[in-house]
């Protein structure tokens, strides 16, 4: 208020000083009017003011309003742009997994193939062999105390008959020589001579002379031989039935096989009789869960193990065996063996089993197997 009388006076002194005019308007007429004045003069400066400020502020909204909508529309852009490169990402990641799962499963399957192959190889220790059969070679020994022949197969096709003891320690395995060593064998195709040396010693009895027939009969009717020429006479051929030196080979047949252990992991499968005792395949069976632990020699079966047997056709017979001694062990893999090598010895060229499981090592029981007169491999 009293900025506003300093104001009023000022103007009166203006006015004073002003010419003489004739107006005929009062002095608080003409005061009154550019009062007015001044006010309305206020009032529109404040309203240009305020219209100065609208626009602007418009101005700087739509500005704004069009910074938003643009950034807006960006980070739409981006966004999709972002989702299309994630979802290409992971379309490739999704592809290359999927290769790389293919791959991964495709090596593992390699690997477990391999790495299965290798734990059947190594769980069992395997006595028979199905194949090579063309570089085998055979020799036959007899037990410690000469109860009983141990065959041999030996799939090198350079094996000399004089390098046994390259191939097999005969003392570790608690076998015995009879003389094969001290005979010099010249095989060509079916024919086989033989020429004793002078350190061959076998003394002839009718015993040595059996166990010579035998040795002799495993050596080389496995390779279709049936008579070996003598080219040189010794007393030991005296105990038997020859014409010029020419020796008849008897058949292996009907034979049923055990398990000969001289030592801890020395286990050879041996033929328990080889006389023709007993006729059928049954019967070998049934003698095989006989042991003779004071001649080193193992039952192949299980003792309490139930037997049936059934001929399929000539060539394949069913064999059931039911014991809770059967399972995936060693022993079992043995007793497979043992009826393959017997049931070649029947005739029979294949066995169908039926023992309570699929599969033991690498044989799958659920087809039928190949017999084999392939026992006791050596490489």
């Amino acid at each position: 208020m009293k900025n506003h009388k300093l104001n009023d006076e000022q103007i009166k002194e203006q006015l004073r000083k002003l010419p003489k005019m004739e107006d005929k308007r009062t002095k608080e007429e003409i005061y009154s009017q550019i009062e007015s004045k001044m006010n309305q003069d206020k009032v529109s400066s404040q309203k240009k003011r305020s219209f100065v400020w609208i626009p602007m502020v418009a101005t700087v909204c739509a500005a704004l309003l069009i910074f938003v909508i643009i950034q807006g529309q960006d980070f739409s852009r981006s966004y999709d742009q972002s989702s299309s490169d994630m979802a290409d990402e992971s379309n490739v990641d999704t592809f290359d997994n999927s290769d790389g799962e293919t791959s991964i499963t495709e090596e593992a399957d390699i690997y477990n193939k391999a790495e299965l192959q290798d734990n059947i190889n190594e769980e069992y220790r395997y006595l028979i062999d199905m194949e090579d059969a063309q570089s085998a070679s055979y020799m036959a020994f007899l037990t410690e105390q000469a109860q009983h022949i141990v065959p041999i197969t030996i799939l090198n096709s350079n094996f000399s008959y004089r390098q046994i003891n390259e191939y097999i320690d005969l003392e570790e395995n608690g076998l015995y020589d009879i003389g094969i060593r001290d005979i010099q064998f010249e095989r060509d195709q079916q024919e086989v001579s033989a020429t004793f040396t002078d350190s061959f010693a076998l003394q002839p009895s009718g015993s040595n002379y059996s166990s010579f027939e035998k040795v002799l009969m495993f050596m080389f009717r496995p390779l279709g031989i049936e008579e070996v020429q003598f080219e040189n006479h010794h007393p030991i051929l005296n105990e038997g039935a020859m014409n010029n030196n020419l020796y008849p080979l008897s058949s292996i047949k009907q034979i049923p096989y055990k398990v000969y252990q001289y030592s801890e992991g020395s286990d050879l499968l041996l033929a328990a009789k080889t006389d023709g005792t007993f006729k059928t395949l049954t019967a070998a069976l049934e003698e095989m869960k006989k042991p003779a632990p004071e001649f080193n020699v193992q039952s192949s079966i299980p003792e309490d193990t139930v037997i049936e047997t059934e001929d399929h056709t000539a060539d394949e017979v069913f064999v059931s065996l039911s014991s809770d001694q059967i399972g995936e062990n060693q022993r079992t893999v043995q007793m497979i063996e043992a009826i393959l090598a017997s049931a070649a010895t029947y005739g029979y060229q294949e066995v169908l089993f039926s023992i309570g499981i699929d599969q033991i090592g690498r044989y799958d029981l659920t087809e039928p197997i190949q017999t084999t007169d392939q026992i006791n491999i050596i490489q």
